[in-house]
């Protein structure tokens, strides 16, 4: 006996008359002994609503404590919560605690009270019920109505995170709507329910919408779903109910329930399935070798074990765990299934455990002998190709307090439906009384990437490619994407979930790179980012040309290239090196000083050290390629010797004169920043002298390799992309002529370290940031320390302004929400911490911002920010 029955057997004898159960009461009895014979009579047959209307009427006769908890339990069977509630709250308001009198009552007092969310009350009333409760079974079941109220309490609002949404009421009627169903190509949605939708058939009372029937609901072009109408009589037979559909995996077969129902329970289910062809479904027949009347055979659906079909379906027959369990039935291959299997006490309980639901290797189903939010709750079990893994709640959201059943996932598990009386739905009596059709949409987890090509020097490179090649075990597979691009320097893909990819960039001026990365074990979508800094290929040599040195002439190396604020050699000025090298074997007893120079800006301590310590680079590897020590001197001038104005010079710059000495002075007397930034680039320099030996030697002019001019000073390639001019060879000062400049007049000055500033571009267009500070000094840091910085900014343009990218060496973390985007005129600031732990001398770092918005060339606008540190062992 199952615990409804017991408590339905306890109310029905808990009144002298209970025992008049015939339909005809007795002669000579009153009219309120009639009423409670029949109403008795209507309980015993499950039907409810008769039952309670008789009930309620003797109530009105005699207002006996009895009767309101029939009156109570009535309402929770048909799943009135609200009106159990307050019938029990008066049954129970004047009692103690200590009263046992209607003690089976606070059971279903206290699941009334859950079932509506009320879950510290409902805590309280099952302990009062366990207090004088001696029934395993009875005490058992309490506990775990208890455990489903603290489960109800700690839950978050909405675990799922998924938005579960109700049909429209196109779809729904004011009767329940059960087990919805989805064809294979997702167009059409079956689903059961009593009546039809129509509003104008629903106080039909003729057989044909008295029974159960299934409903299909066609999705027009727009998306939505239309009236729904039922399927023919090949499926809907006249007077019997129909329900629980179920499509299979391909589409073709139909599988649904035949029912025989006493009162409000079924007495009698089957499995029918009909195929389809062009006119529609066929007529259904019984599934053979499951039921046949021997025990109820419900809520039919497909699925695969063992590799092969099987049919999952629930079933009260002998030998189960409790009131319905789950069963499983292998196919056969000619339309029969083998014997029924229990899935076993891992997935069934002592309570109902009902609506099974297989997709891909995971099994969903409600129960209500697991801790529940309220009724019957959803839970998952996982197959692992032996056996099931420990039911999981699926969470608040999917569950609620009311009964949440028939979970389904279709298409690639995105998409899918359950049902339940939740409050929020539409019902014909009560809030809770009935079961509507709810839908969700589980958000794609997607993976993408986003490439970038750029030159060493940091400026967006066009005219380049990038290929994208898929991997598996170290293998390229079919599916990649190569990408070609006259204009702008990004490049995006959309990506496959777990594969390890081969991304190659590319461009027919420079040398190609490559970046491996993967998408495996993704919890969440992720977009990844990568920029190339492609290496420029060697032009091709020029015709020879030659110059004639002298001695005590200093002569510039075109081409000693350091990294910023380094004095490491690059491989790039091996072109002047291995010309020295070869001068100092050709002239053995030639001596040669090593000179290198920096502009006035900044202090003049560390412009002398690190001059001397580039020069001291260049000696060293001259001498580690063969070159006697005692044969060069190596010197650091820092700022002290400025640039003499050659005649090469004067007829590049107009403002200059054959003779001119680029000192401070000059420099500072100059008549725009322009000027003064091209008169600092011309005394950044890298000399050679003869001292002693030869009085001149010719040798073959020296080129520029980036541009292959023949020029008398090298151009700084530390520069700022874009302009050619900011030395990085020293902590400038150069934002405190800049800061807090905020002019009335559009478009504001730009700085110097902005890929906008001296280019031709429509600013009205262009998100325009304006820092208050581009340069901070941190002073003296121990090695292993780490300073912060905060750098802020204003979009001074006329369009907002958004950051792609923040990027700057590993020494240093940058805190900025990239997601954020400032209207003109808002205000914003970039932290970052310098961590020098992996540091060994002082340096000036530079801190590189990418917008997403493109200038005329289609390169992403930039800014530059620095620091610098001297560094303390």
């Amino acid at each position: 006996m199952t615990m409804m029955q017991r408590l339905l057997l306890l109310i029905l004898t808990s009144l002298p008359m209970a025992a008049v159960l015939q339909a005809q009461p007795l002669a000579g009895s009153t009219n309120f002994e009639q009423l409670i014979a029949i109403a008795n009579l209507e309980a015993s047959q499950n039907n409810y609503s008769q039952a309670l209307a008789k009930y309620e009427e003797a109530f009105e006769k005699r207002e006996e404590d009895s009767l309101v908890a029939r009156i109570a339990y009535l309402n929770y069977q048909l799943r009135d919560y609200a009106g159990a509630q307050r019938g029990y709250r008066r049954l129970f308001r004047r009692r103690e605690a200590a009263d046992t009198t209607f003690n089976d009552q606070r059971l279903y007092y206290g699941m009334a009270l859950k079932s509506q969310g009320e879950y510290d009350d409902a805590i309280m009333v099952l302990q009062d019920y366990l207090r004088h409760e001696t029934d395993p079974e009875m005490r058992s079941r309490a506990q775990l109505e208890i455990t489903g109220a603290e489960l109800g309490q700690n839950l978050p609002e909405n675990t799922s995170e998924v938005e579960v949404e109700i049909m429209n009421r196109r779809v729904l009627g004011t009767f329940s709507e059960y087990s919805p169903a989805l064809s294979e190509d997702g167009s059409t949605l079956y689903f059961s329910t009593w009546k039809t939708s129509d509003p104008a058939n629903l106080q039909a009372m003729d057989d044909e919408v008295n029974v159960s029937r299934i409903f299909k609901s066609v999705k027009n072009e727009d998306g939505e779903w239309q009236r729904p109408e039922p399927l023919g009589v090949e499926v809907n037979r006249p007077e019997v109910h129909t329900a629980n559909p179920a499509i299979s995996a391909d589409g073709r077969r139909l599988y649904f329930n035949r029912l025989i129902l006493q009162g409000n329970e079924p007495i009698d289910a089957r499995i029918y399935v009909s195929d389809v062809d062009d006119a529609g479904w066929k007529s259904g027949s019984e599934v053979d070798g499951l039921g046949g009347g021997e025990y109820l055979a419900l809520q039919p659906n497909v699925g695969e074990l063992f590799g092969d079909e099987v049919l999952f379906f629930v079933s009260d027959m002998t030998g189960g765990f409790g009131g319905y369990d789950i069963y499983y039935a292998p196919y056969n291959g000619d339309g029969s299934y083998g014997t029924p299997i229990n899935l076993g006490e891992t997935v069934n309980t002592a309570g109902d455990d009902v609506s099974p639901f297989f997709f891909d290797g995971t099994l969903y189903f409600s129960t209500d002998g697991l801790p529940t939010m309220g009724g019957r709750d959803i839970y998952y079990t996982v197959w692992n190709g032996a056996e099931w893994s420990q039911p999981e709640h699926m969470g608040a959201g999917f569950n609620s307090p009311a009964d949440d059943q028939s979970f389904k996932l279709y298409g690639e598990g995105y998409v899918g439906f359950l049902t339940s009386n939740r409050e929020g739905g539409r019902s014909i009596k009560s809030r809770t009384c009935c079961d509507d059709i709810y839908t969700f949409e589980i958000a794609r987890l997607y993976a993408d990437l986003v490439v970038g090509l750029f030159t060493e020097d940091r400026e967006g490179l066009v005219g380049g490619s990038v290929q994208l090649e898929p991997m598996v075990n170290n293998e390229i597979v079919p599916g990649g994407d190569t990408q070609n691009k006259e204009q702008g320097n990004r490049y995006d893909f959309g990506l496959e979930l777990e594969y390890d990819y081969m991304v190659i960039g590319d461009h027919p001026d420079y040398y190609p790179d490559t970046f491996f990365f993967n998408t495996k074990g993704l919890e969440e979508s992720a977009t990844t980012t990568h920029r190339f800094y492609l290496r420029a290929k060697p032009k091709p040599p020029p015709e020879p040309e030659f110059d004639t040195i002298y001695i005590e002439q200093a002569y510039v190396l075109e081409n000693i290239l350091f990294d910023f604020n380094k004095s490491d050699i690059k491989p790039e000025a091996e072109v002047d090196l291995e010309l020295l090298k070869g001068l100092m074997a050709e002239y053995p007893e030639m001596v040669i000083e090593l000179s290198s120079h920096t502009d006035p800006q900044g202090q003049d301590g560390y412009n002398q050290r690190l001059s001397e310590r580039r020069a001291n680079s260049t000696r060293r590897w001259l001498i580690q390629n063969g070159v006697d020590n005692n044969r060069m001197t190596a010197v650091g001038y820092g700022e002290t010797v400025p640039k003499v104005v050659t005649a090469r010079i004067a007829n590049r710059f107009d403002y200059l004169n054959e003779g001119d000495i680029l000192t401070e002075d000059f420099i500072n007397a100059l008549a725009d920043e322009e000027q003064k930034e091209q008169a600092y680039y011309l005394n950044r320099r890298t000399e050679v002298k003869i001292l002693e030996g030869p009085t001149s030697i010719t040798v073959r002019r020296i080129r520029n390799l980036e541009t292959g001019e023949e020029v008398e000073e090298a151009p700084d390639r530390n520069a700022n992309p874009g302009t050619g001019m900011i030395d990085d060879d020293a902590e400038r000062e150069i934002e405190a002529r800049d800061a807090d400049i905020r002019q009335a007049s559009f478009p504001p000055e730009l700085h110097p370290q902005s890929s906008l500033y001296g280019r031709d571009e429509n600013l009205e267009e262009l998100p325009l940031l304006i820092f208050n500070q581009r340069m901070i000094e941190l002073g003296d840091v121990t090695k292993g320390g780490s300073r912060e910085m905060v750098f802020t900014f204003r979009n001074e343009g006329k369009v907002p302004a958004k950051i792609m990218l923040i990027q700057a060496c590993e020494c240093t973390t940058v805190d900025h929400d990239n997601t954020r985007v400032y209207q003109p005129q808002e205000s914003g600031e970039i932290r970052a911490i310098f961590d020098s732990t992996e540091k060994n001398e002082s340096e000036t770092i530079s801190i590189d911002i990418f917008l997403e918005q493109t200038d005329s060339r289609g390169a992403p606008v930039m800014e530059e920010l620095r620091y610098s540190y001297e560094l303390k062992q």
